[in-house]
């Protein structure tokens, strides 16, 4: 046990310098043998220590853990296919303000969730947007930058479009997809969009302070495309504790092996990877690469790993070979997003987490 104290103590030291606190699960073959929390939940206006068990706000790691997995859903219920064009289910896909658009009419599924679709790779949808539909539709008819299959540009508009994608075939707003897909087959009781309804402030981790409102975000998304869109999206949304997140994590390990969650032909194809760039990208996940994939640090399986960050401190990692699930949850943004600093504890932290995770697997 003396490495968990070490990284314990590696997760300590940077509290206050990359993140105000951290909420560290790993579970190997199964079984939790790492949960530790650190810090503090809020430092501004007021500050609130970090219990286990509450709640952070994903961020991107919702298109990991939400969206492409229901999308994987879809595609074995039948309701779709990975290389259908987008327009075939969503027609005002192919056009822009300028009409009907050749290159966006070419787009496929595999494309939006692997990010080789052509879309920018981000717009201020926010700011002009009168309400949900209006962010999605603005989603919809946006230009392309490139051709599509050509490069990989990882890209929030390509899950925007996914959220409308979801929503046409099944009917239903993707948090209640969620919850008919995901939550509710896995138990999860502290996995949700918009907190709020169901949770207090008190319980949830506070992201960026506003000095406009001279309070932090609390139970609010993050994301401010997310945000117009009521806090309910497939690219960003999703909150989550450590804990669950890693039980999504492990219930896609096992499915990988033996298909209990998804079938083992969803997962492998999900985690095989679809496009290459400056990073290898599956559907809705990032394939580690050692020495380019830095966030996951250096000693993961080179091409067997996968994993996701946030933009707002979050991450997981999944390593097929050493049956390892890894989710390091921060409030890196708070109080403000220009702290960069965990670039550097990312890796560092993931290096100690797998070797003091062989340690206990094999003493």
């Amino acid at each position: 046990m003396d490495c968990v104290e070490g990284v314990r103590g590696l997760l300590r030291g940077l509290v206050k310098d990359a993140y105000p606190g951290a909420s560290l699960v790993v579970m190997a073959n199964g079984e939790v043998i790492m949960d530790l929390t650190v810090g503090y939940a809020q430092l501004k206006p007021v500050e609130r220590e970090l219990r286990g068990g509450m709640l952070f706000d994903l961020a991107s790691l919702t298109k990991a853990l939400s969206t492409s997995i229901i999308v994987m859903r879809l595609v074995e219920k039948g309701g779709i296919h990975l290389t259908q064009r987008v327009s075939d289910v969503i027609p005002e896909f192919s056009t822009t303000n300028a009409g009907f658009s050749e290159v966006k009419d070419k787009v496929r599924v595999w494309m939006l969730l692997s990010h080789t679709s052509g879309l920018p790779a981000w717009l201020p949808l926010y700011k002009s947007a009168s309400s949900r539909d209006d962010v999605i539709r603005q989603a919809l008819t946006a230009f392309p930058v490139y051709e599509p299959g050509s490069r990989v540009v990882y890209s929030d508009l390509n899950y925007i479009v996914l959220t409308a994608l979801v929503e046409k075939l099944t009917g239903q707003r993707i948090d209640s997809v969620f919850n008919e897909m995901i939550a509710e087959p896995l138990s999860l009781e502290k996995t949700l969009y918009n907190p709020l309804t169901r949770f207090s402030k008190d319980d949830v981790v506070a992201t960026e302070y506003v000095n406009e409102a001279n309070d932090a975000l609390v139970g609010i998304v993050h994301d401010e495309n997310a945000r117009a869109m009521g806090g309910v999206s497939g690219h960003a949304g999703l909150f989550a504790t450590a804990e669950e997140a890693a039980r999504i994590g492990n219930a896609l390990l096992e499915s990988y092996r033996d298909g209990v969650f998804l079938s083992r032909p969803s997962v492998r194809s999900m985690w095989t990877p679809w496009a290459c760039g400056e990073s290898c990208y599956g559907l809705g996940w990032q394939v580690y690469r050692r020495g380019v994939t830095t966030s996951g640090g250096d000693l993961l399986t080179d091409g067997k790993a996968f994993g996701h960050t946030g933009f707002t401190g979050t991450s997981i990692w999944i390593d097929t070979e050493l049956n390892l699930v890894i989710t390091l949850f921060t409030n890196r943004v708070h109080p403000t997003r220009d702290n960069r600093r965990i670039d550097y504890a990312r890796p560092v932290i993931h290096n100690a987490v797998v070797s003091c995770a062989d340690k206990l697997i094999y003493r």
